[in-house]
């Protein structure tokens, strides 16, 4: 995350955006994209023409390789994150979902208490504060917050 990396801040381990947190890291590290439609298994170098065929491999022949006993799956947080926006997979004409919003919006404040504790440092307590405006004050009906709008960045590389 760079706005992290700009503050040279390290996430607490408690944090579900901490890298050891996430089930699939190894996974993603291992597909290596030659070109269009050429993707390889960066464990036994085996080609594909799609990633989602890769994917299906990794499902198929290295699930072994999973570290599922503490590891959460990123796309939890997928709501409190605005993956939607990111990813531009939500229509733009759909209505808001009061319970949904709320629901994104707690979550969103629990990770930036997790992996940001306010009044631990003067860096935790600058991203804490940028967390919840950029990420968390977006999740309204109201129509008024936007995530990333300051700037209009986009701090996470998916």
């Amino acid at each position: 995350m760079p706005f992290v990396e700009k503050e040279k801040y390290e996430l607490p381990r408690q944090c579900r955006l901490h890298p050891s947190n996430d089930l699939f890291r190894d996974q993603e590290e291992h597909k290596i994209h030659l070109d269009v439609n050429e993707w390889r298994c960066g464990y036994c170098r085996k080609s594909f023409r799609a990633e989602k065929f890769l994917d299906q491999h990794f499902d198929n022949r290295h699930s072994n390789l999973l570290d599922v006993g503490h590891s959460k799956c990123l796309a939890d947080v997928c709501g409190a994150l605005h993956c939607d926006l990111v990813m531009e997979i939500k229509s733009k004409k759909t209505k808001c979902n009061p319970a949904a919003a709320a629901r994104n919006r707690h979550l969103c404040e629990g990770l930036a208490d997790k992996c940001f504790p306010a009044n631990q440092s003067p860096s935790s307590t600058h991203l804490h504060e940028l967390f919840l405006r950029q990420f968390c004050d977006a999740h309204t009906c109201s129509g008024g917050g936007k995530p990333f709008s300051r700037g209009g960045k986009v701090w996470f590389d998916y």
